[in-house]
């Protein structure tokens, strides 16, 4: 026992001089060991079977949630059922595995399911959001990695990225409408200004007139520039949002099901508008089967 209470007390040590560093809650556990088994046993390795391991990832399960403990997803979004909002998360993921699009839906009941995929229009914007949202966050990673792209444009695109997360969240959780709303509008203008940087567009001047919140110019030039981007539908969804300024002053009763389309909408312009300078396109990769059967399988990661 008292090697025990030794171990935890070295653990929580060990641990608190791991977040000092902004080690991750998933990291804490194997680096915690290799510090730990290097002050116990210097110089020496350690199998990863070892006792000392066991003990300490065991006391890491018993501190920490198995959500602190597990790799974050790369995103994670919302989707709406009816009125009702479900975790949609994007897996961490390498090469090309098939995986089933629906294990992207959290705390989701098997009845629910079948309730969701037996109306056909549901079941396909689900799988567009798939699409959209693993598109996006793929894409995301790989332009920032290539180098290509002006380094301010992959800024605009990651902060939209947080602001598509933070909209989810409060959608997932305390339904603040006006942050939601103020996300989307947010998450929407950097999307966009984000390509048009990366167009040969100063940021400086997006501020201005005939650019600043006017989404409709934005999408419009957008458009000029990147000419195989859907703009019927971006404009669509840029004229459903309210209006960007008045809606930081203006308290507006807002139902639930626009704020999940508002955000549901801002998801596909993630995807379509970094579709435009990756190869990513799951959407190449997805067909649903004869006869109204869903094909529940699409490959991840493909390439145009």
């Amino acid at each position: 026992m008292a090697e025990e209470i030794d171990l935890m007390k070295i653990v929580l040590e060990i641990d608190e001089q791991l977040i000092q560093k902004g080690v991750e809650p998933f990291q804490r556990p194997f680096l915690a060991c290799l510090a730990i088994a290097e002050r116990l046993v210097p110089h020496s390795a350690i199998p990863l079977d070892d006792p000392l391991f066991q003990g300490v990832n065991q006391i890491y399960r018993e501190l920490y949630r198995p959500t602190d403990l597990h790799m974050p997803p790369m995103y994670i979004g919302a989707f709406m059922f009816r009125d009702v909002f479900f975790p949609l998360r994007v897996p961490v993921a390498y090469g090309s595995p098939v995986i089933n699009p629906v294990d992207f839906l959290v705390d989701v009941s098997e009845l629910q399911k079948r309730w969701l995929f037996s109306d056909r229009e549901a079941g396909l914007t689900f799988f567009d959001q798939v699409i959209d949202v693993t598109d996006f966050v793929y894409a995301l990673d790989d332009l920032e990695k290539g180098g290509a792209l002006p380094v301010e444009t992959i800024e605009y695109w990651y902060l939209a990225k947080q602001q598509l997360e933070a909209a989810a969240a409060t959608l997932l959780g305390s339904f603040n409408k006006y942050a939601v709303t103020q996300n989307c509008c947010i998450g929407t203008e950097l999307l966009l200004k984000g390509a048009l940087i990366a167009k040969g567009i100063e940021a400086k001047a997006l501020k201005y007139k005939p650019y600043g919140h006017n989404f409709e110019n934005l999408v419009n030039k957008t458009f000029e520039l990147l000419p195989a981007i859907d703009q019927a539908r971006l404009l669509q969804i840029v004229k459903q949002l309210p209006d960007y300024v008045n809606s930081r002053y203006e308290a507006k009763d807002i139902s639930r099901l626009d704020l999940g389309r508002f955000l549901m909408n801002t998801q596909f312009a993630s995807g379509e508008i970094l579709r435009q300078f990756s190869d990513r396109n799951c959407r190449a990769g997805f067909t649903t089967a004869p006869d109204d059967e869903w094909d529940l399988t699409l490959r991840t990661l493909p390439k145009k």
